[in-house]
């Protein structure tokens, strides 16, 4: 019997040794959104890549982003999982969201372009002035709301209703709820269909996505030309040094592997985890200034 107790002991400490530390991914979103995955799969390539971390996805959605954004502010050992949300929240609603002077970047993970799709009309010049209509847009103060202001400049006539993903205000659009939606291209091209069609009307950025045209060509505001959505990993500050450069390694790692590849090439995402380590933090600024300029003069109710 004493051997026994001291061949459980043993066995205990040696598991005990060789457990790994928890490492959680929060994404701050909807669990069914595609753009969920880029973060789930890496999730499981970086927990293979090596023996001393596991990471662990999971979702905290609501508020904007708010939710999952204050949970790892405040939760040891967490990484954020979010889009250019971080950088439109704070200025649609400064006192309804976080400082993000709090966070640094530890990955940028790709640029995506955002798409105007409707269920009802082909092309942006079939759009009618004359007649209220619906946009579903996937939360507040996030990039489809930012997209979905700069496209009532010219059709003051259209409506934004808030959901909560972009799972949700796709379903939205399918189901009739509304005319138009916000997402993205490959989502909205794998759920068209001659029973209930999609049309993509325009796409973000300065090229043509599989074909589909830009919302700039289609005489919507410039600035949507630079207003492709970057979908990226960042930590809190109080991060220490070694443990940011240890974290980063093994995401980036797992980065480029051919799962998270497939994962970002759904939605045609442009990949941007190639970045030198010493340009991330010049490129954290940079969001910030850039998303803080598109969103100049924008008025939410």
């Amino acid at each position: 019997m004493k051997k026994l107790l001291t061949s459980l002991v043993i066995a205990t400490a040696a598991m005990s040794a060789f457990a790994k530390e928890t490492v959680q991914i929060i994404y701050a979103f909807n669990a069914a959104d595609s753009i969920a995955n880029y973060g789930r799969v890496l999730a499981d390539e970086a927990s293979k890549s090596q023996d001393k971390y596991n990471f662990v996805f999971d979702v905290k959605p609501g508020g904007g982003q708010v939710i999952a954004v204050n949970y790892v502010k405040n939760t040891p050992n967490t990484v954020l999982a979010t889009s250019g949300a971080f950088w439109v929240r704070p200025n649609f609603y400064p006192n309804e969201a976080h400082n993000t002077a709090d966070f640094k970047g530890i990955l940028p993970q790709c640029d995506d372009a955002m798409s105007i799709a409707s269920s009802k009309y082909k092309t942006l010049k079939d759009i009618p002035t004359d007649r209220p209509l619906n946009m579903a847009i996937t939360g507040l103060g996030v990039v489809s709301h930012l997209i979905a202001v700069k496209f009532t400049e010219k059709y003051p006539n259209v409506q934004l209703v808030p959901y909560k993903s972009p799972t949700e205000a796709i379903a939205a659009l399918m189901g009739g709820e509304v005319e138009f939606a916000v997402g993205y291209v490959g989502d909205q091209e794998r759920l068209n269909s001659d029973k209930k069609p999609i049309y993509v009307l325009g796409v973000t950025g300065k090229k043509t996505v599989n074909g589909h045209p830009t919302l700039v060509s289609g005489g919507l505001n410039p600035l949507l030309g630079d207003s492709d959505n970057p979908n990226q990993f960042f930590v809190p500050v109080t991060w220490s040094d070694d443990k940011y450069k240890e974290i980063r390694a093994i995401l980036v790692k797992a980065s480029n592997t051919k799962t998270v590849r497939d994962a970002y090439a759904t939605n045609y995402c442009k990949s941007l985890d190639q970045m030198a380590d010493k340009d991330i933090d010049r490129w954290f600024a940079n969001q910030d200034k850039h998303w803080k300029k598109l969103s100049e003069g924008v008025k939410v109710n």
